[in-house]
């Protein structure tokens, strides 16, 4: 490409536009010192995509704007363009543009914009680069000329060509080394997933396997736990049904045995009446024969006395008979006293007994009646009992989450149970406590955060519902100030801090810190709205009735519908199951208690009895000593009558009479005495009969009560087994007991389904905690490690093939830079010879096996001298070697332009003759653009642009005629 025209406006002393045309051949520049002349070369390379500032003699970018002087203001923006002539492409323009304050660069291609790349790559490709031999200047001549042979090196790449070739090895060698950092990273993952690729595989048998033992009971259990809920349905409706009837049975025994026993205790009534009656009787008929047995022997003394008297056989003293009669007297009146004491003795005795026997009665009725209304609560402990445990069982208030944790707990090795289990409160705290702790009563307790994520994860696998989890080790306490403590303890109604309300075990101290510390529980719901607000609404107030006053004053109360316990089940459960046995406890007491009631009562009538038949004998004695008693009072106020008046045979009539009247009265008494006892008989035997139904009813209610439990257990048991299936089909499998029978039969019988059911979960239980989310990360590892040693070998080939396109690059370098070596060296010699009118030069690889790497010397024998290295030449000479390198460099590789930037400043006056006269040479192949300051070259270049300061600062061009060149260099620069 030929350059044509330069156009310049703003660009660094170029305040005023300028253009300069170039017709070829060899143009030259030319003016004095700080005229700007310089400033067209800067302005080329700037144009050409230079970046660097102080390429451009400047500390920034913006630094190439016209600045300003003290006659013409700065500039805000610099642009230059240059145009070219392509054989090719025909005329092309290149313009780069920068405002100030913005540092935007713009850059255009034909008057259209561009980018840096693209003009780098066609000044590169059109060889005018500002890296290039295009633009030399004086420092490139002292770069080769002073420079090691290693720096010089890069002249002769620039000829070479090499420069892309360069540019493609870093970049190859950055890939190389990219694919070789990729590869270090893929490998470290290789390795890393290596490390897990093994325990996973491990963890992944041992998922499957559980996976395939859970198929293989599911596949079983779903028919047995369809068969098992029909049979245990139908057998809890059969046991239900047999409770019911046992109930009623047990109804029936009870009204039967309180019947009976009122039957009893009205014929042991009536059979002690008819004793008394009896031994009333028993006691006149003894009296009675004892009578009969006096009447008949006085009777017969009587006889046989009057029999003597009338015979004469017996002769009667008066006063004897009257002291007779009187010791008779005092006789009977002491008996008579004797028999009265003994009858108030037996009499009191008699009455004490009927007093105890009353109070045994009473007692034994009270004993009898606590041990029915005992009995009757042990029922409805044990009918409550099982209630509460079937509910417990089920737990149907609970949230499916909740549910589906408890039932996998043993999964779950920092399982602690739910809030509910553990906190333990008094009945009279339990709805404040329950309002306070609402759905938090279902939370989860766990040791750490660790086992609720994966608690969280095993419900998300499963789909086993939601739940909320609480870590221990998360959890802080809560409390409440201590200056509020003060106001809360000093208020009436007051009844405490909802956590100091509770019980748990040392290790849930602090979740009933968390859950209830800084709560308040108060007794009405007015005085809890009165301490949230000296509180100032910042605490949550419960009354005892379950009302609550929340932080910031919200209210809620009123009526709380029925709903299931949950909070305090257990402790029911537990009150309950403490308490039957002493309730049990207290009947076998009680029960003692009756039987040795009963036995003294029993002895105590035996004792009425025997106290009742000696009062009556005792009467008999009694009512004879008193009748004999008034028979001697009347004999002896019979004494003043003569013996012989008194009526002798009716006196022995009258002793007749008595005794006929005797034995009549023995002969009623005898009579009723016989019917009272066979009617007493028959009465006792009505007693032991009952008695005896009585204590088989007791022994059939006890076995009654004995099958009644059992039959209750078998129904708990059932119930609660029932449950449990019930809940693994619906809430496990996620079935209906429908689909599960119709489409899971057992095929075989269900002892051996329950064998191999327990097989299998001892098989899965061997396995021990299993991941199972194992497969899907075995299948996701193995995918990311397949898809990295894919990865890894297409690097592998990357790089290879990375490594062989350097090699090639090598290869492609090393015969450009040694052939133009080579082809400069041939030039070089014969530029050398013209340059200094003989001798002889070459350049030649400090280390020829090392073409990439090598230095590049210069050696050089001018006429009449020997041949040396460069570096050992003067200054001046070494300038002349080294433009006549750069020379020959232009002739073995030619330009379409060269800009030589006052490059022969060092030179001779006829060294530079022969530098410009050599240019002309040159221009035929090479368009040469001379910014100069020497006669020598002015007056032989074509073309001469004169640079002037014609304003302070500001620079201008003008077509300059050869004889006045060295004229305008001596001028100095406009003040």
């Amino acid at each position: 490409m030929k350059l044509i025209k330069v156009e310049t406006h703003g660009f660094k002393s170029f305040a005023d536009p300028v253009t300069l045309r170039f017709d070829g051949g060899v143009v030259g520049v030319v003016g004095p010192n700080g005229s700007g002349k310089s400033n067209i070369n800067d302005a080329i390379k700037w144009v050409l995509g230079e970046q660097s500032s102080k390429e451009l003699r400047g500390d920034n970018m913006q630094d190439v704007i016209f600045s300003g002087s003290k006659i013409v203001p700065a500039m805000n923006k610099a642009s230059v363009k240059l145009t070219f002539e392509d054989p090719q492409e025909g005329v092309v323009t290149i313009e780069r543009v920068i405002q100030r304050g913005k540092g935007l660069n713009q850059y255009f291609m034909n008057n259209k914009p561009a980018l840096h790349s693209q003009i780098k790559a066609l000044a590169m490709q059109s060889g005018i680069g500002k890296s290039s031999l295009a633009i030399i200047s004086q420092g490139t001549v002292s770069e080769i000329a002073q420079s090691s042979d290693e720096q010089r090196r890069g002249i002769f790449e620039e000829a070479a060509g090499v420069s892309k070739y360069k540019i493609r090895k870093e970049e190859a060698i950055k890939k190389l080394e990219k694919s070789e950092g990729s590869l270090r990273n893929i490998n470290t993952s290789i390795n890393e997933l290596e490390r897990q690729l093994e325990p996973l595989r491990k963890q992944a048998e041992k998922a499957i396997k559980y996976r395939d033992k859970s198929r293989e009971l599911k596949e079983i259990e779903i028919g047995y736990l369809a068969h098992e809920i029909e049979r245990l349905s139908a057998l809890s409706e059969e046991l239900n049904a047999n409770l019911e009837g046992v109930q009623e049975t047990k109804e029936s025994y009870e009204n039967d045995i309180e019947e009976i026993t009122k039957k009893i205790d009205r014929k042991k009534i009536e059979s002690n009446e008819l004793n008394n009656e009896i031994n009333k009787l028993a006691g006149v008929e003894m009296a009675l024969n004892q009578t009969i047995n006096n009447l008949e022997r006085s009777f017969d003394l009587e006889n046989q006395r009057l029999q003597m008297i009338a015979r004469g056989e017996l002769n009667v003293d008066p006063e004897q008979r009257k002291k007779a009669i009187f010791n008779q007297i005092e006789q009977l009146t002491h008996q008579i006293n004797y028999y009265k004491d003994i009858k108030n003795d037996l009499e009191s005795k008699l009455e004490e007994s009927k007093t105890f026997i009353s109070q045994k009665n009473a007692l034994l009725n009270e004993r009898r009646a606590k041990f029915e209304s005992l009995n009757k609560r042990k029922i409805s402990y044990e009918t409550q009992l099982r209630l509460l445990k079937e509910k417990q069982s089920k737990r149907t208030n609970l949230f499916k989450g909740t549910r589906t944790i408890l039932e996998n707990k043993s999964n779950f090795r920092g399982f602690k149970g739910i809030v509910a289990d553990l906190i333990e409160v008094e009945s009279k705290y339990s709805v404040a406590i329950e309002t306070i702790l609402s759905n938090a009563l279902q939370h989860i307790v766990v040791d750490n955060s660790d086992t609720a994520v994966k608690a969280i994860n095993f419900l998300k696998a499963n789909n086993g519902g939601r739940a909320t989890f609480i870590p221990l080790t998360s959890i802080k306490e809560k409390g409440i100030r201590d200056d509020y403590l003060l106001v809360l303890r000093s208020q009436p109604g007051f009844v405490g801090i909802a956590s100091d309300l509770v019980k748990t075990k040392p290790e849930f101290a602090k979740l009933a810190q968390f859950l209830l510390g800084n709560v308040i529980v108060v007794d009405k719901v007015d005085l809890a709205d009165k301490i949230s607000v000296l509180l100032e609404r910042k605490y949550m107030v419960v009354s005892m009735e379950g009302d609550i006053v929340r932080p910031g004053g919200v209210m809620v109360g009123g009526v709380q519908q029925e709903s299931e316990e949950l909070l305090g089940l257990d402790r029911k459960i537990q009150e309950m199951e403490n308490e039957l046995p002493g309730i049990n406890s207290q009947m076998s007491a009680i029960q003692a208690e009756i039987e040795n009631l009963a036995t003294e009562r029993n002895q105590k009538e035996h004792y009425f009895r025997e106290y009742s038949s000696k009062i009556s004998a005792n009467n008999v004695l009694l009512e004879n000593a008193n009748a004999a008693l008034e028979e001697a009072k009347v004999q002896a106020s019979s004494l003043g009558e003569s013996v012989q008046n008194v009526g002798k045979e009716a006196k022995v009539n009258d002793a007749l009479e008595d005794l006929n009247k005797a034995k009549r009265n023995l002969s009623v008494t005898q009579f009723d005495l016989s019917a009272k006892r066979n009617t007493k008989a028959t009465l006792d035997d009505e007693i032991n009969a009952l008695d005896r139904s009585r204590n088989d009813l007791y022994k059939n209610l006890k076995a009654l009560n004995n099958s009644y439990r059992s039959k209750i257990e078998e129904a708990n048991r059932a119930s609660s087994t029932l449950t449990v299936h019930k809940e693994r089909l619906s809430e496990f499998y996620k079935l209906t007991l429908e689909f599960a029978r119709e489409n899971f039969p057992l095929q075989i019988s269900v002892e051996a389904a329950g064998e191999i059911i327990a097989d299998i979960r001892s098989e899965i239980a061997e396995l021990g905690n299993v991941n199972l989310e194992s497969i899907e990360q075995l299948e996701e590892v193995e995918s990311r490690y397949n898809k990295l040693t894919s990865d890894r070998d297409e690097l592998v080939e990357a790089k290879n093939a990375v490594i062989e396109a350097i090699a090639e690059l090598d290869k492609i370098i090393i015969t450009r830079l040694t052939n133009v070596v080579h082809d400069i060296n041939l030039e070089f010699n014969n530029v050398f010879s013209s340059m200094f009118g003989g001798g002889s030069a070459k350049v030649e690889f400090v280390d020829p096996k090392n073409v990439l790497e090598s230095g590049i010397s210069i050696f050089a024998q001018p006429p009449g001298k020997s041949i040396k290295n460069l570096k050992l030449f003067s200054g001046g000479e070494k300038s002349l070697i080294a433009i006549s390198l750069l020379f020959a460099i232009l002739k073995a590789r030619p330009l379409p332009l060269c800009i030589l930037d006052e490059v022969e400043a060092a030179l001779d006056e006829s060294n530079v003759v022969r530098f410009a006269e050599y240019l002309q040479q040159l221009k035929h192949q090479t368009q040469f653009i001379v910014i100069t300051h020497r006669h020598g070259t002015m007056t032989r270049v074509d073309h001469l642009f004169g640079a002037t300061m014609q304003k302070r600062g500001v620079t201008s061009f003008f077509t300059v005629k050869i004889e006045d060149a060295k004229k305008l260099i001596d001028e100095a620069p406009e003040a």
